[in-house]
């Protein structure tokens, strides 16, 4: 009904149309978007007075930065350090924790939205910067200040923007692409203003007629590498330094349904540097590669541009190219590859990675699956649907959607789901499964298929569930996400079970078999004439001079002794010695590519003679010494004695009834055989001690062949097959922690100091903590405290039990245990059950202390996923942990 005129007022009828709401209305209000930078590796953060005082990022710039900044060129930028930094301090790539998208769901903080930066962020001012609009089809070039952009027409709505790499790292766990490793937070959603770039063009004098082949390129203001050399285009050759560009076709950017805006805002705030302060690019339902941040030229050309980043970058290339095919065949500038529109995909942010959920306490109610949706063109998300039994039956879920479609009628957001799920049907369900589907009828596939720049990657989201038993008792389902973003650990893509058959190049496990194959020995590049005598090499046998012979060829290690993953004696033991056993026994075909730089020349293999002399080792008592660490040297085994089901002690004699082995504690050694054909070389670490004269023993656990390791474990499967009498090459030691006596021990030749040890050991990783207590324990002058928490599956797989408790017995000030069972247990079990985790360690651990040191040996899943982040929960340091 039509308002009634006032009293007095004109007969004039007056009506009022209701405004249209802002997005302010529709969305707002925006989360707050100040960044929480971590002040330290222990998470410390800013007083909160200063956080809660401020009014935007920018009045924490200069005053305050995270750690990880500090003196790199983005010291300047205050971040928040709950992002996960995925290429380590610098450049920036971050992503947020999906739990913090799940908190926030619609509208992402523009402080935690996730960040894609090829080198440092670019300090621009907004007074000083500008566009320069231009291009040979122009006819009205002109440049535009920011203040006049801002007083043009505007344009503001809600755009998700999604890294081409988003969940990348799945495909990294199939075959390493060459890029980084995003998780599935590599997406967000702001609400973004800024000026139509249809209006830049139509003041630049660009009509909507004759547009065929025509394109708009838009390039940032960044100095960045080049990655390939020249190009192809001759007349346009790249130089050292490159901009970061793309285009688009002319006829796209003049559609005014399609949306493209130059941007200056996201969520009512002026950008933050990260994401491109003062003005961007943002082109909705496009991948974010082709956003341009920092954005400086605006050019209308002929032809799609040739900008180097354009072609050397967001391709999605068939399976089987390689990134030596993906260069000799010009796969690159094929257009057919080219990934432009965002393709459709989703993830479960609900439940989260390893969260727990009571059976008990839970069975009769229901359980919120949750997540969020996304796909390109403006196309709309039609369903989702969920799965507990692989794709068997599918369940609707409900869809939150927040976005008001566009008066053109498309959707640029992200839609956010729910399913409620019954807690009883989680039982014997194996995962959960969710896709989308969009208005083409268009659905994600189940497998994946892998590409060389891990792109586009969507196939269905699937969260495992895990019926686990914790340590008090209690049965709880526990979810595992594919991968976690980054280099965190755990995952269920990360183990070997966890790969897919096949996704698109070929069944895997018969790529990997034909790659073993396939595997050749160095060929490194030649230096002519360059010969050197056995006698040379042997002079360079210290660690500030290592030089190993491999196949014949002559490598200086020197250089590479700090980066080497196994540790410096791993290559110092063969220093000024023939390497060529113990290289390829241990090494792959990456590592011996990666030996090639280290080549000096070859061996005059003339000067090789045969050495027949024994060198007699003596320590510093002499004593007879059985190990030598630059030569094998075979053991005869004495005794075998099987402990359970698939371990067993063996007990080998050493030369002489006089020798000692010669290994000090904490440190061990390598076991060598020749297995079917094939050099296999292992580490061990004894349970014996240089105290035990004239013998070595050792308790091993035999792998057997499982689905996941269809082989099984060869050194352990073949030292169950020695008989009485047979022998075994052992060498050594190895290895970078040793103790010493009353609780000084060295890490990699570092002194260190400790009051009290904690021991984590899970099933033979019980020997290297064992070796460290008994050195501990058989002096009354060692005042070390410790205590050990061992791991097993099951009662009998606790292996020398006995020796232990012995001890907890006769040291109770010095020796404590507890033991965790996660399989089977007997009905008067007094221990724990289940796996490791925050309780148990507050229980049974000393707390965290600078002379409190932790020491671990066991399967890399309990250490990467139970160990190390529950003892960082509660307080202790990684500096003060290690690992056998």
């Amino acid at each position: 009904m039509p308002p009634k005129p006032e009293e007095g007022a004109s007969k004039t009828m007056v009506y009022s149309l209701p405004s249209k709401p802002t997005c302010e209305e529709l969305y707002g209000p925006y989360p707050r978007a100040i960044p929480i930078p971590s002040l330290d590796k222990d998470g410390s953060t800013p007083d909160a007075s200063m956080i809660d005082s401020a009014k935007s990022l920018w009045d924490l710039s200069g005053k305050v930065h995270d750690y990880r900044d500090s003196g790199t060129p983005d010291e300047w930028v205050p971040r928040d350090g709950r992002l996960v930094r995925l290429t380590g301090r610098h450049p920036f790539n971050v992503e947020p924790p999906l739990s913090v998208l799940n908190e926030y769901r619609f509208i992402t903080p523009c402080s935690l939205h996730y960040v894609r930066n090829h080198g440092a962020c670019p300090q621009l001012k907004w007074e000083e910067h500008s566009i320069s609009i231009g291009g040979p089809c122009l006819a009205v070039p002109f440049d535009i200040g920011m203040d006049e952009l801002v007083a043009m027409e505007a344009r503001e709505l809600p755009v998700t923007l999604v890294c081409a790499g988003n969940r990348r790292k799945e495909q990294n766990m199939i075959r390493q692409t060459i890029g980084f490793n995003w998780g599935p937070s590599g997406v967000s959603t702001n609400v973004w203003k800024g000026t139509p770039l249809r209006a830049l063009l139509e003041k630049a004098g660009v009509s909507s007629t004759n547009m065929e082949g025509k394109h708009v390129e838009f390039i940032g203001i960044e100095d960045l590498p080049n990655k390939v050399g020249p190009g192809p285009f001759k007349d346009e050759p790249w130089g050292k330094l490159v901009k970061y560009g793309t285009s688009i076709p002319l006829a796209y950017a003049m559609n005014p349904a399609n949306d493209v805006i130059i941007a200056y805002q996201a969520n009512g705030e002026p950008l933050q540097p990260d994401h491109g302060y003062p003005v961007r690019l943002i082109i909705p339902g496009y991948i974010g590669g082709r956003m341009i941040k920092w954005l400086a030229q605006i050019n209308v050309i002929e032809h799609e541009t040739r900008n180097h980043y354009h072609y050397h970058d967001n391709r999605i290339l068939p399976p089987h190219i390689t990134a030596e095919e993906s260069l000799s065949g010009g796969w690159w500038y094929k257009p057919e590859y080219i990934f432009n529109q965002l393709n459709l995909n989703s993830a479960i942010s609900q439940p989260d990675h390893n969260e727990t959920l009571s059976v008990a306490k839970n069975i009769d109610k229901d359980y919120t699956v949750a997540g969020y949706a996304y796909t390109g063109g403006g196309r709309k998300i039609t369903r989702v649907e969920v799965s507990t039994d692989n794709g068997v039956n599918w369940n609707l879920a409900e869809i939150d959607r927040k976005e008001k479609p566009t008066e053109y009628g498309m959707y640029w957001c992200w839609i956010w789901y729910s399913y409620k799920l019954k807690v009883a049907d989680l039982v014997g369900c194996k995962e959960i499964i969710v896709r989308a589907w969009e208005e083409s009828n268009m659905t994600q596939p189940m497998n994946p298929t892998w590409n060389l720049m891990g792109m586009g990657n969507n196939q269905v989201f699937r969260v495992k569930v895990h019926l686990d038993k914790t340590a008090s008792g209690e049965h709880v389902f526990r979810f595992e996400h594919p991968t976690q973003p980054g280099q965190q650990q755990g995952g269920w893509m990360t183990t070997i079970a966890g790969k897919p058959d096949s996704a698109g190049f070929g069944r895997l496990l018969e790529v990997q078999g034909e790659a073993k194959e396939a595997e050749p020995t160095a060929a490194p590049k030649k230096i002519a004439g360059k010969k050197y005598t056995m006698a040379e090499v042997e002079k360079h046998n210290t660690e500030e001079d290592v030089w190993i012979v491999v196949n014949d060829k002559v490598y200086d290690c020197t250089e590479y002794l700090e980066l080497h993953p196994g540790g410096v004696d791993s290559i110092t033991i063969n220093a000024g010695a023939d390497a060529t056993e113990d290289f390829t026994a241990i090494h792959s075909m990456k590592a011996t590519k990666m030996l090639e730089r280290y080549y000096i020349g070859d061996l005059d293999k003339s000067s090789v003679k045969a050495d027949n002399k024994d060198e007699e080792l003596v320590d510093a008592n002499g004593n007879k010494i059985a190990l030598n660490p630059k030569k094998k040297t075979p053991f005869r085994l004495q005794n075998k004695i099987v402990l359970s089901r698939d371990s067993f002690m063996l007990d080998f004699a050493l030369p002489t009834p006089d020798h000692v082995l010669g290994l000090p504690c904490g440190k061990h050694l390598f076991l060598s055989a020749n297995i079917n054909g094939e050099m296999v070389l292992r580490r061990y670490t004894p349970i014996s001690s240089n105290y035990d004269v004239g013998c070595v023993k050792f308790v091993i656990k035999a792998y057997r062949p499982c689905e996941r390791f269809p082989e099984g474990g060869k050194m352990s499967q073949y030292v169950d097959t020695l008989k009485i009498g047979d022998y075994l090459d052992m060498r050594g030691p190895v290895g970078e922690f040793e103790y010493l006596e009353k609780g000084k021990f060295l890490i990699e030749g570092e002194e260190h100091n400790a009051k009290k040890f904690n021991l984590l050991a899970g099933g033979t990783g019980i020997t290297p903590t064992m070796q460290i207590a008994s050195e501990v324990l058989r002096h009354s002058d060692d005042h070390t405290q410790l205590s050990l928490v061992f791991a097993c599956r099951e009662e009998n797989d606790l292996l020398c039990r006995s020796t232990l408790d012995e001890w907890a017995t006769k040291f109770p000030d010095r020796f404590k245990v507890h033991y965790i069972l996660s399989d089977a247990w007997p009905a008067d079990w007094q221990y724990s059950t289940g796996f490791v985790d925050k309780a148990l360690f507050e229980e049974h651990l000393f707390p965290p202390a600078d002379d409190t040191y932790t020491l671990m040996c066991g399967p890399p899943v309990m250490l990467e996923r139970g160990c190390t982040p529950n003892l960082v929960a509660i307080g202790h340091s990684k500096k003060k942990m290690f690992s056998f």
